[in-house]
């Protein structure tokens, strides 16, 4: 269970120096957490560990990465996956199959392990993940929280040593995080060696062993858990870290529905023969921030689809902006949709060319970037780069779904501001979180979303950026 990264320098090809002189010898056994800033090489340190760090990710690479003894540049990748598992930033990129249970069965099928072994193993995972309930789920039908819970239990299923985890919890509610915590306790109790790479860090306190702070490719700083978490609050901030307490967010009262704002006076949607949606008097008042919240599959990302018009709405659904109703082409030209995937969103060979204003990208502080290409960004990058273009945008009505997964503290405070001023602008300004660090920041009022399943048959979602897994049959919760 040993691993040993000795004094490594990394670039991708042709690039800058991602990684300087990184060394990493984590107690067999223990939970490590890796933090810093957006695009300091958290997850280049992750992938140096499971061997994407030669053999997928090509680059000029020095020093030395072992894995229980075995030297991971040398060894096929092919043995890696017996010795590590990992959840992927973005959990979409590492599944091969249409379906949770063929998903959880597909490393070991892969390995040649026995079918009742595999059985076994998967139905283990899916109850220490505690999503039995989605076993026969197809994967294009989950939400972004739903689908990090099964590339967690993937991993468990794996049954490897070493257990990697980049950003486990950005798309995961307040107590899937909590579940999480728990789960981190029983492989720690079980003696896997853990490593996170983590922005949220306060549900780690009773968790984590050593944490490990990284700044431009180096590790700055070490700590014992107990002492990063006795860290004053100002020191924290300074090093640009997220709270180390339990954020917690009040919102306003919802204002009464106006003239000036988008009011849904009824909305229904569906996914073939299996209703997502059905709401009436909603409304998101202009020139404020409202926070659309509730559990992972609630519909939030299926509701902000469907008002952008590009998910169908059902006969009989009547939403309006400024007292004016529009029809689903109408509201698709009047808004923007920053998604929960923004890979979806990136199009261009550079981040330049991306967004088209330089002073755009001075704003989401990536000027430095401008002439990457974006899909070679890390995951915090690329959702600031896709903000930016949004912010360019001279629309009435803005989506934002998840946009501090992956962002620092500092670059936290810096979209909140950038949300405040749209708002300002006499915007539509809907923000899509669960992160109550972040909605304390930035929102004035919340909505929430209550699933409620109807036990309809299950169909899967089209495979775009969708949250839809059970229905909404009353009006929404204001909270």
């Amino acid at each position: 269970m040993s691993i040993n990264i000795s004094d490594v320098s990394f670039s991708y090809d042709a690039g800058p120096r991602v990684l300087e002189h990184f060394s990493l010898s984590p107690v067999p056994g223990s939970v490590t957490v890796i933090c810093g800033a957006s695009g300091s090489g958290k997850s280049t340190a992750l992938q140096l560990i499971n061997g994407l760090i030669p053999h997928f990710h090509k680059g000029e690479l020095e020093g030395s990465v072992t894995v229980e003894g075995v030297d991971v540049s040398s060894a096929p990748i092919t043995s890696s996956g017996k010795r590590c598992a990992t959840v992927f930033q973005n959990p979409r990129t590492q599944f091969f199959t249409t379906e949770v249970s063929s998903e959880l069965a597909f490393s070991g099928e892969n390995y040649g392990i026995d079918p009742q072994e595999i059985e076994r193993r998967s139905a283990q995972a899916l109850k220490e993940v505690g999503i039995e309930d989605l076993a026969s789920r197809a994967l294009s039908a989950l939400s972004g929280g739903q689908m990090q819970k099964v590339a967690c239990a993937q991993a468990c299923a794996q049954e490897t040593p070493i257990l990697l985890f980049d950003e486990p919890t950005s798309n995961l509610d307040p107590v899937a995080i909590d579940e999480f915590a728990q789960l981190l306790q029983r492989l720690k109790s079980a003696g896997k060696t853990t490593i996170i790479v983590e922005h949220r860090l306060y549900f780690l306190k009773d968790v984590a062993d050593d944490v490990i702070l990284v700044a431009d490719g180096e590790i700055s700083q070490r700590f014992s858990a107990e002492e990063f978490f006795r860290m004053e609050d100002s020191t924290r901030r300074d090093l640009g870290l997220r709270t180390l307490e339990t954020p917690v967010f009040h919102p306003g009262s919802v204002p009464p529905v106006s003239k000036r704002g988008l009011h849904i006076a009824r909305l229904r949607a569906r996914y073939g023969s299996r209703e997502v949606l059905d709401l009436k008097d909603i409304f998101f008042p202009a020139g404020q921030v409202t926070a659309l919240v509730g559990p992972n599959g609630a519909g939030k990302t299926t509701l902000a689809r469907t008002l952008c018009g590009l998910h169908p709405q059902e006969k009989g659904s009547a939403v309006l902006l400024d007292g004016v109703e529009l029809n689903p082409k109408q509201r698709l030209r009047r808004s923007f949709l920053v998604m929960q995937d923004v890979h979806r969103q990136l199009f261009s060979d550079s981040a330049a060319d991306e967004v088209g204003d330089p002073t755009l990208l001075a704003q989401v502080d990536l000027s430095e970037v401008a002439e990457r290409h974006p899909q070679s960004l890390s995951g915090g990058q690329k959702q600031r780069l896709v903000i930016a273009t949004a912010l360019g945008r001279d629309t009435d009505v803005f989506f934002f779904d998840e946009p501090t997964s992956g962002v620092d503290y500092r670059h936290l405070v810096s979209i909140s501001a950038q949300l405040r001023a749209l708002a300002a602008k006499g915007k539509v300004v809907v923000v899509i979180s669960h992160d109550p660090e972040f909605l304390a920041q930035c929102c004035d009022t919340a909505i929430t979303l209550e699933p409620l399943t109807l036990h309809q048959p299950a169909e899967a979602a089209p495979t775009g950026d969708t949250s839809a897994s059970s229905s909404l049959d009353s009006p929404a919760h204001y909270s």
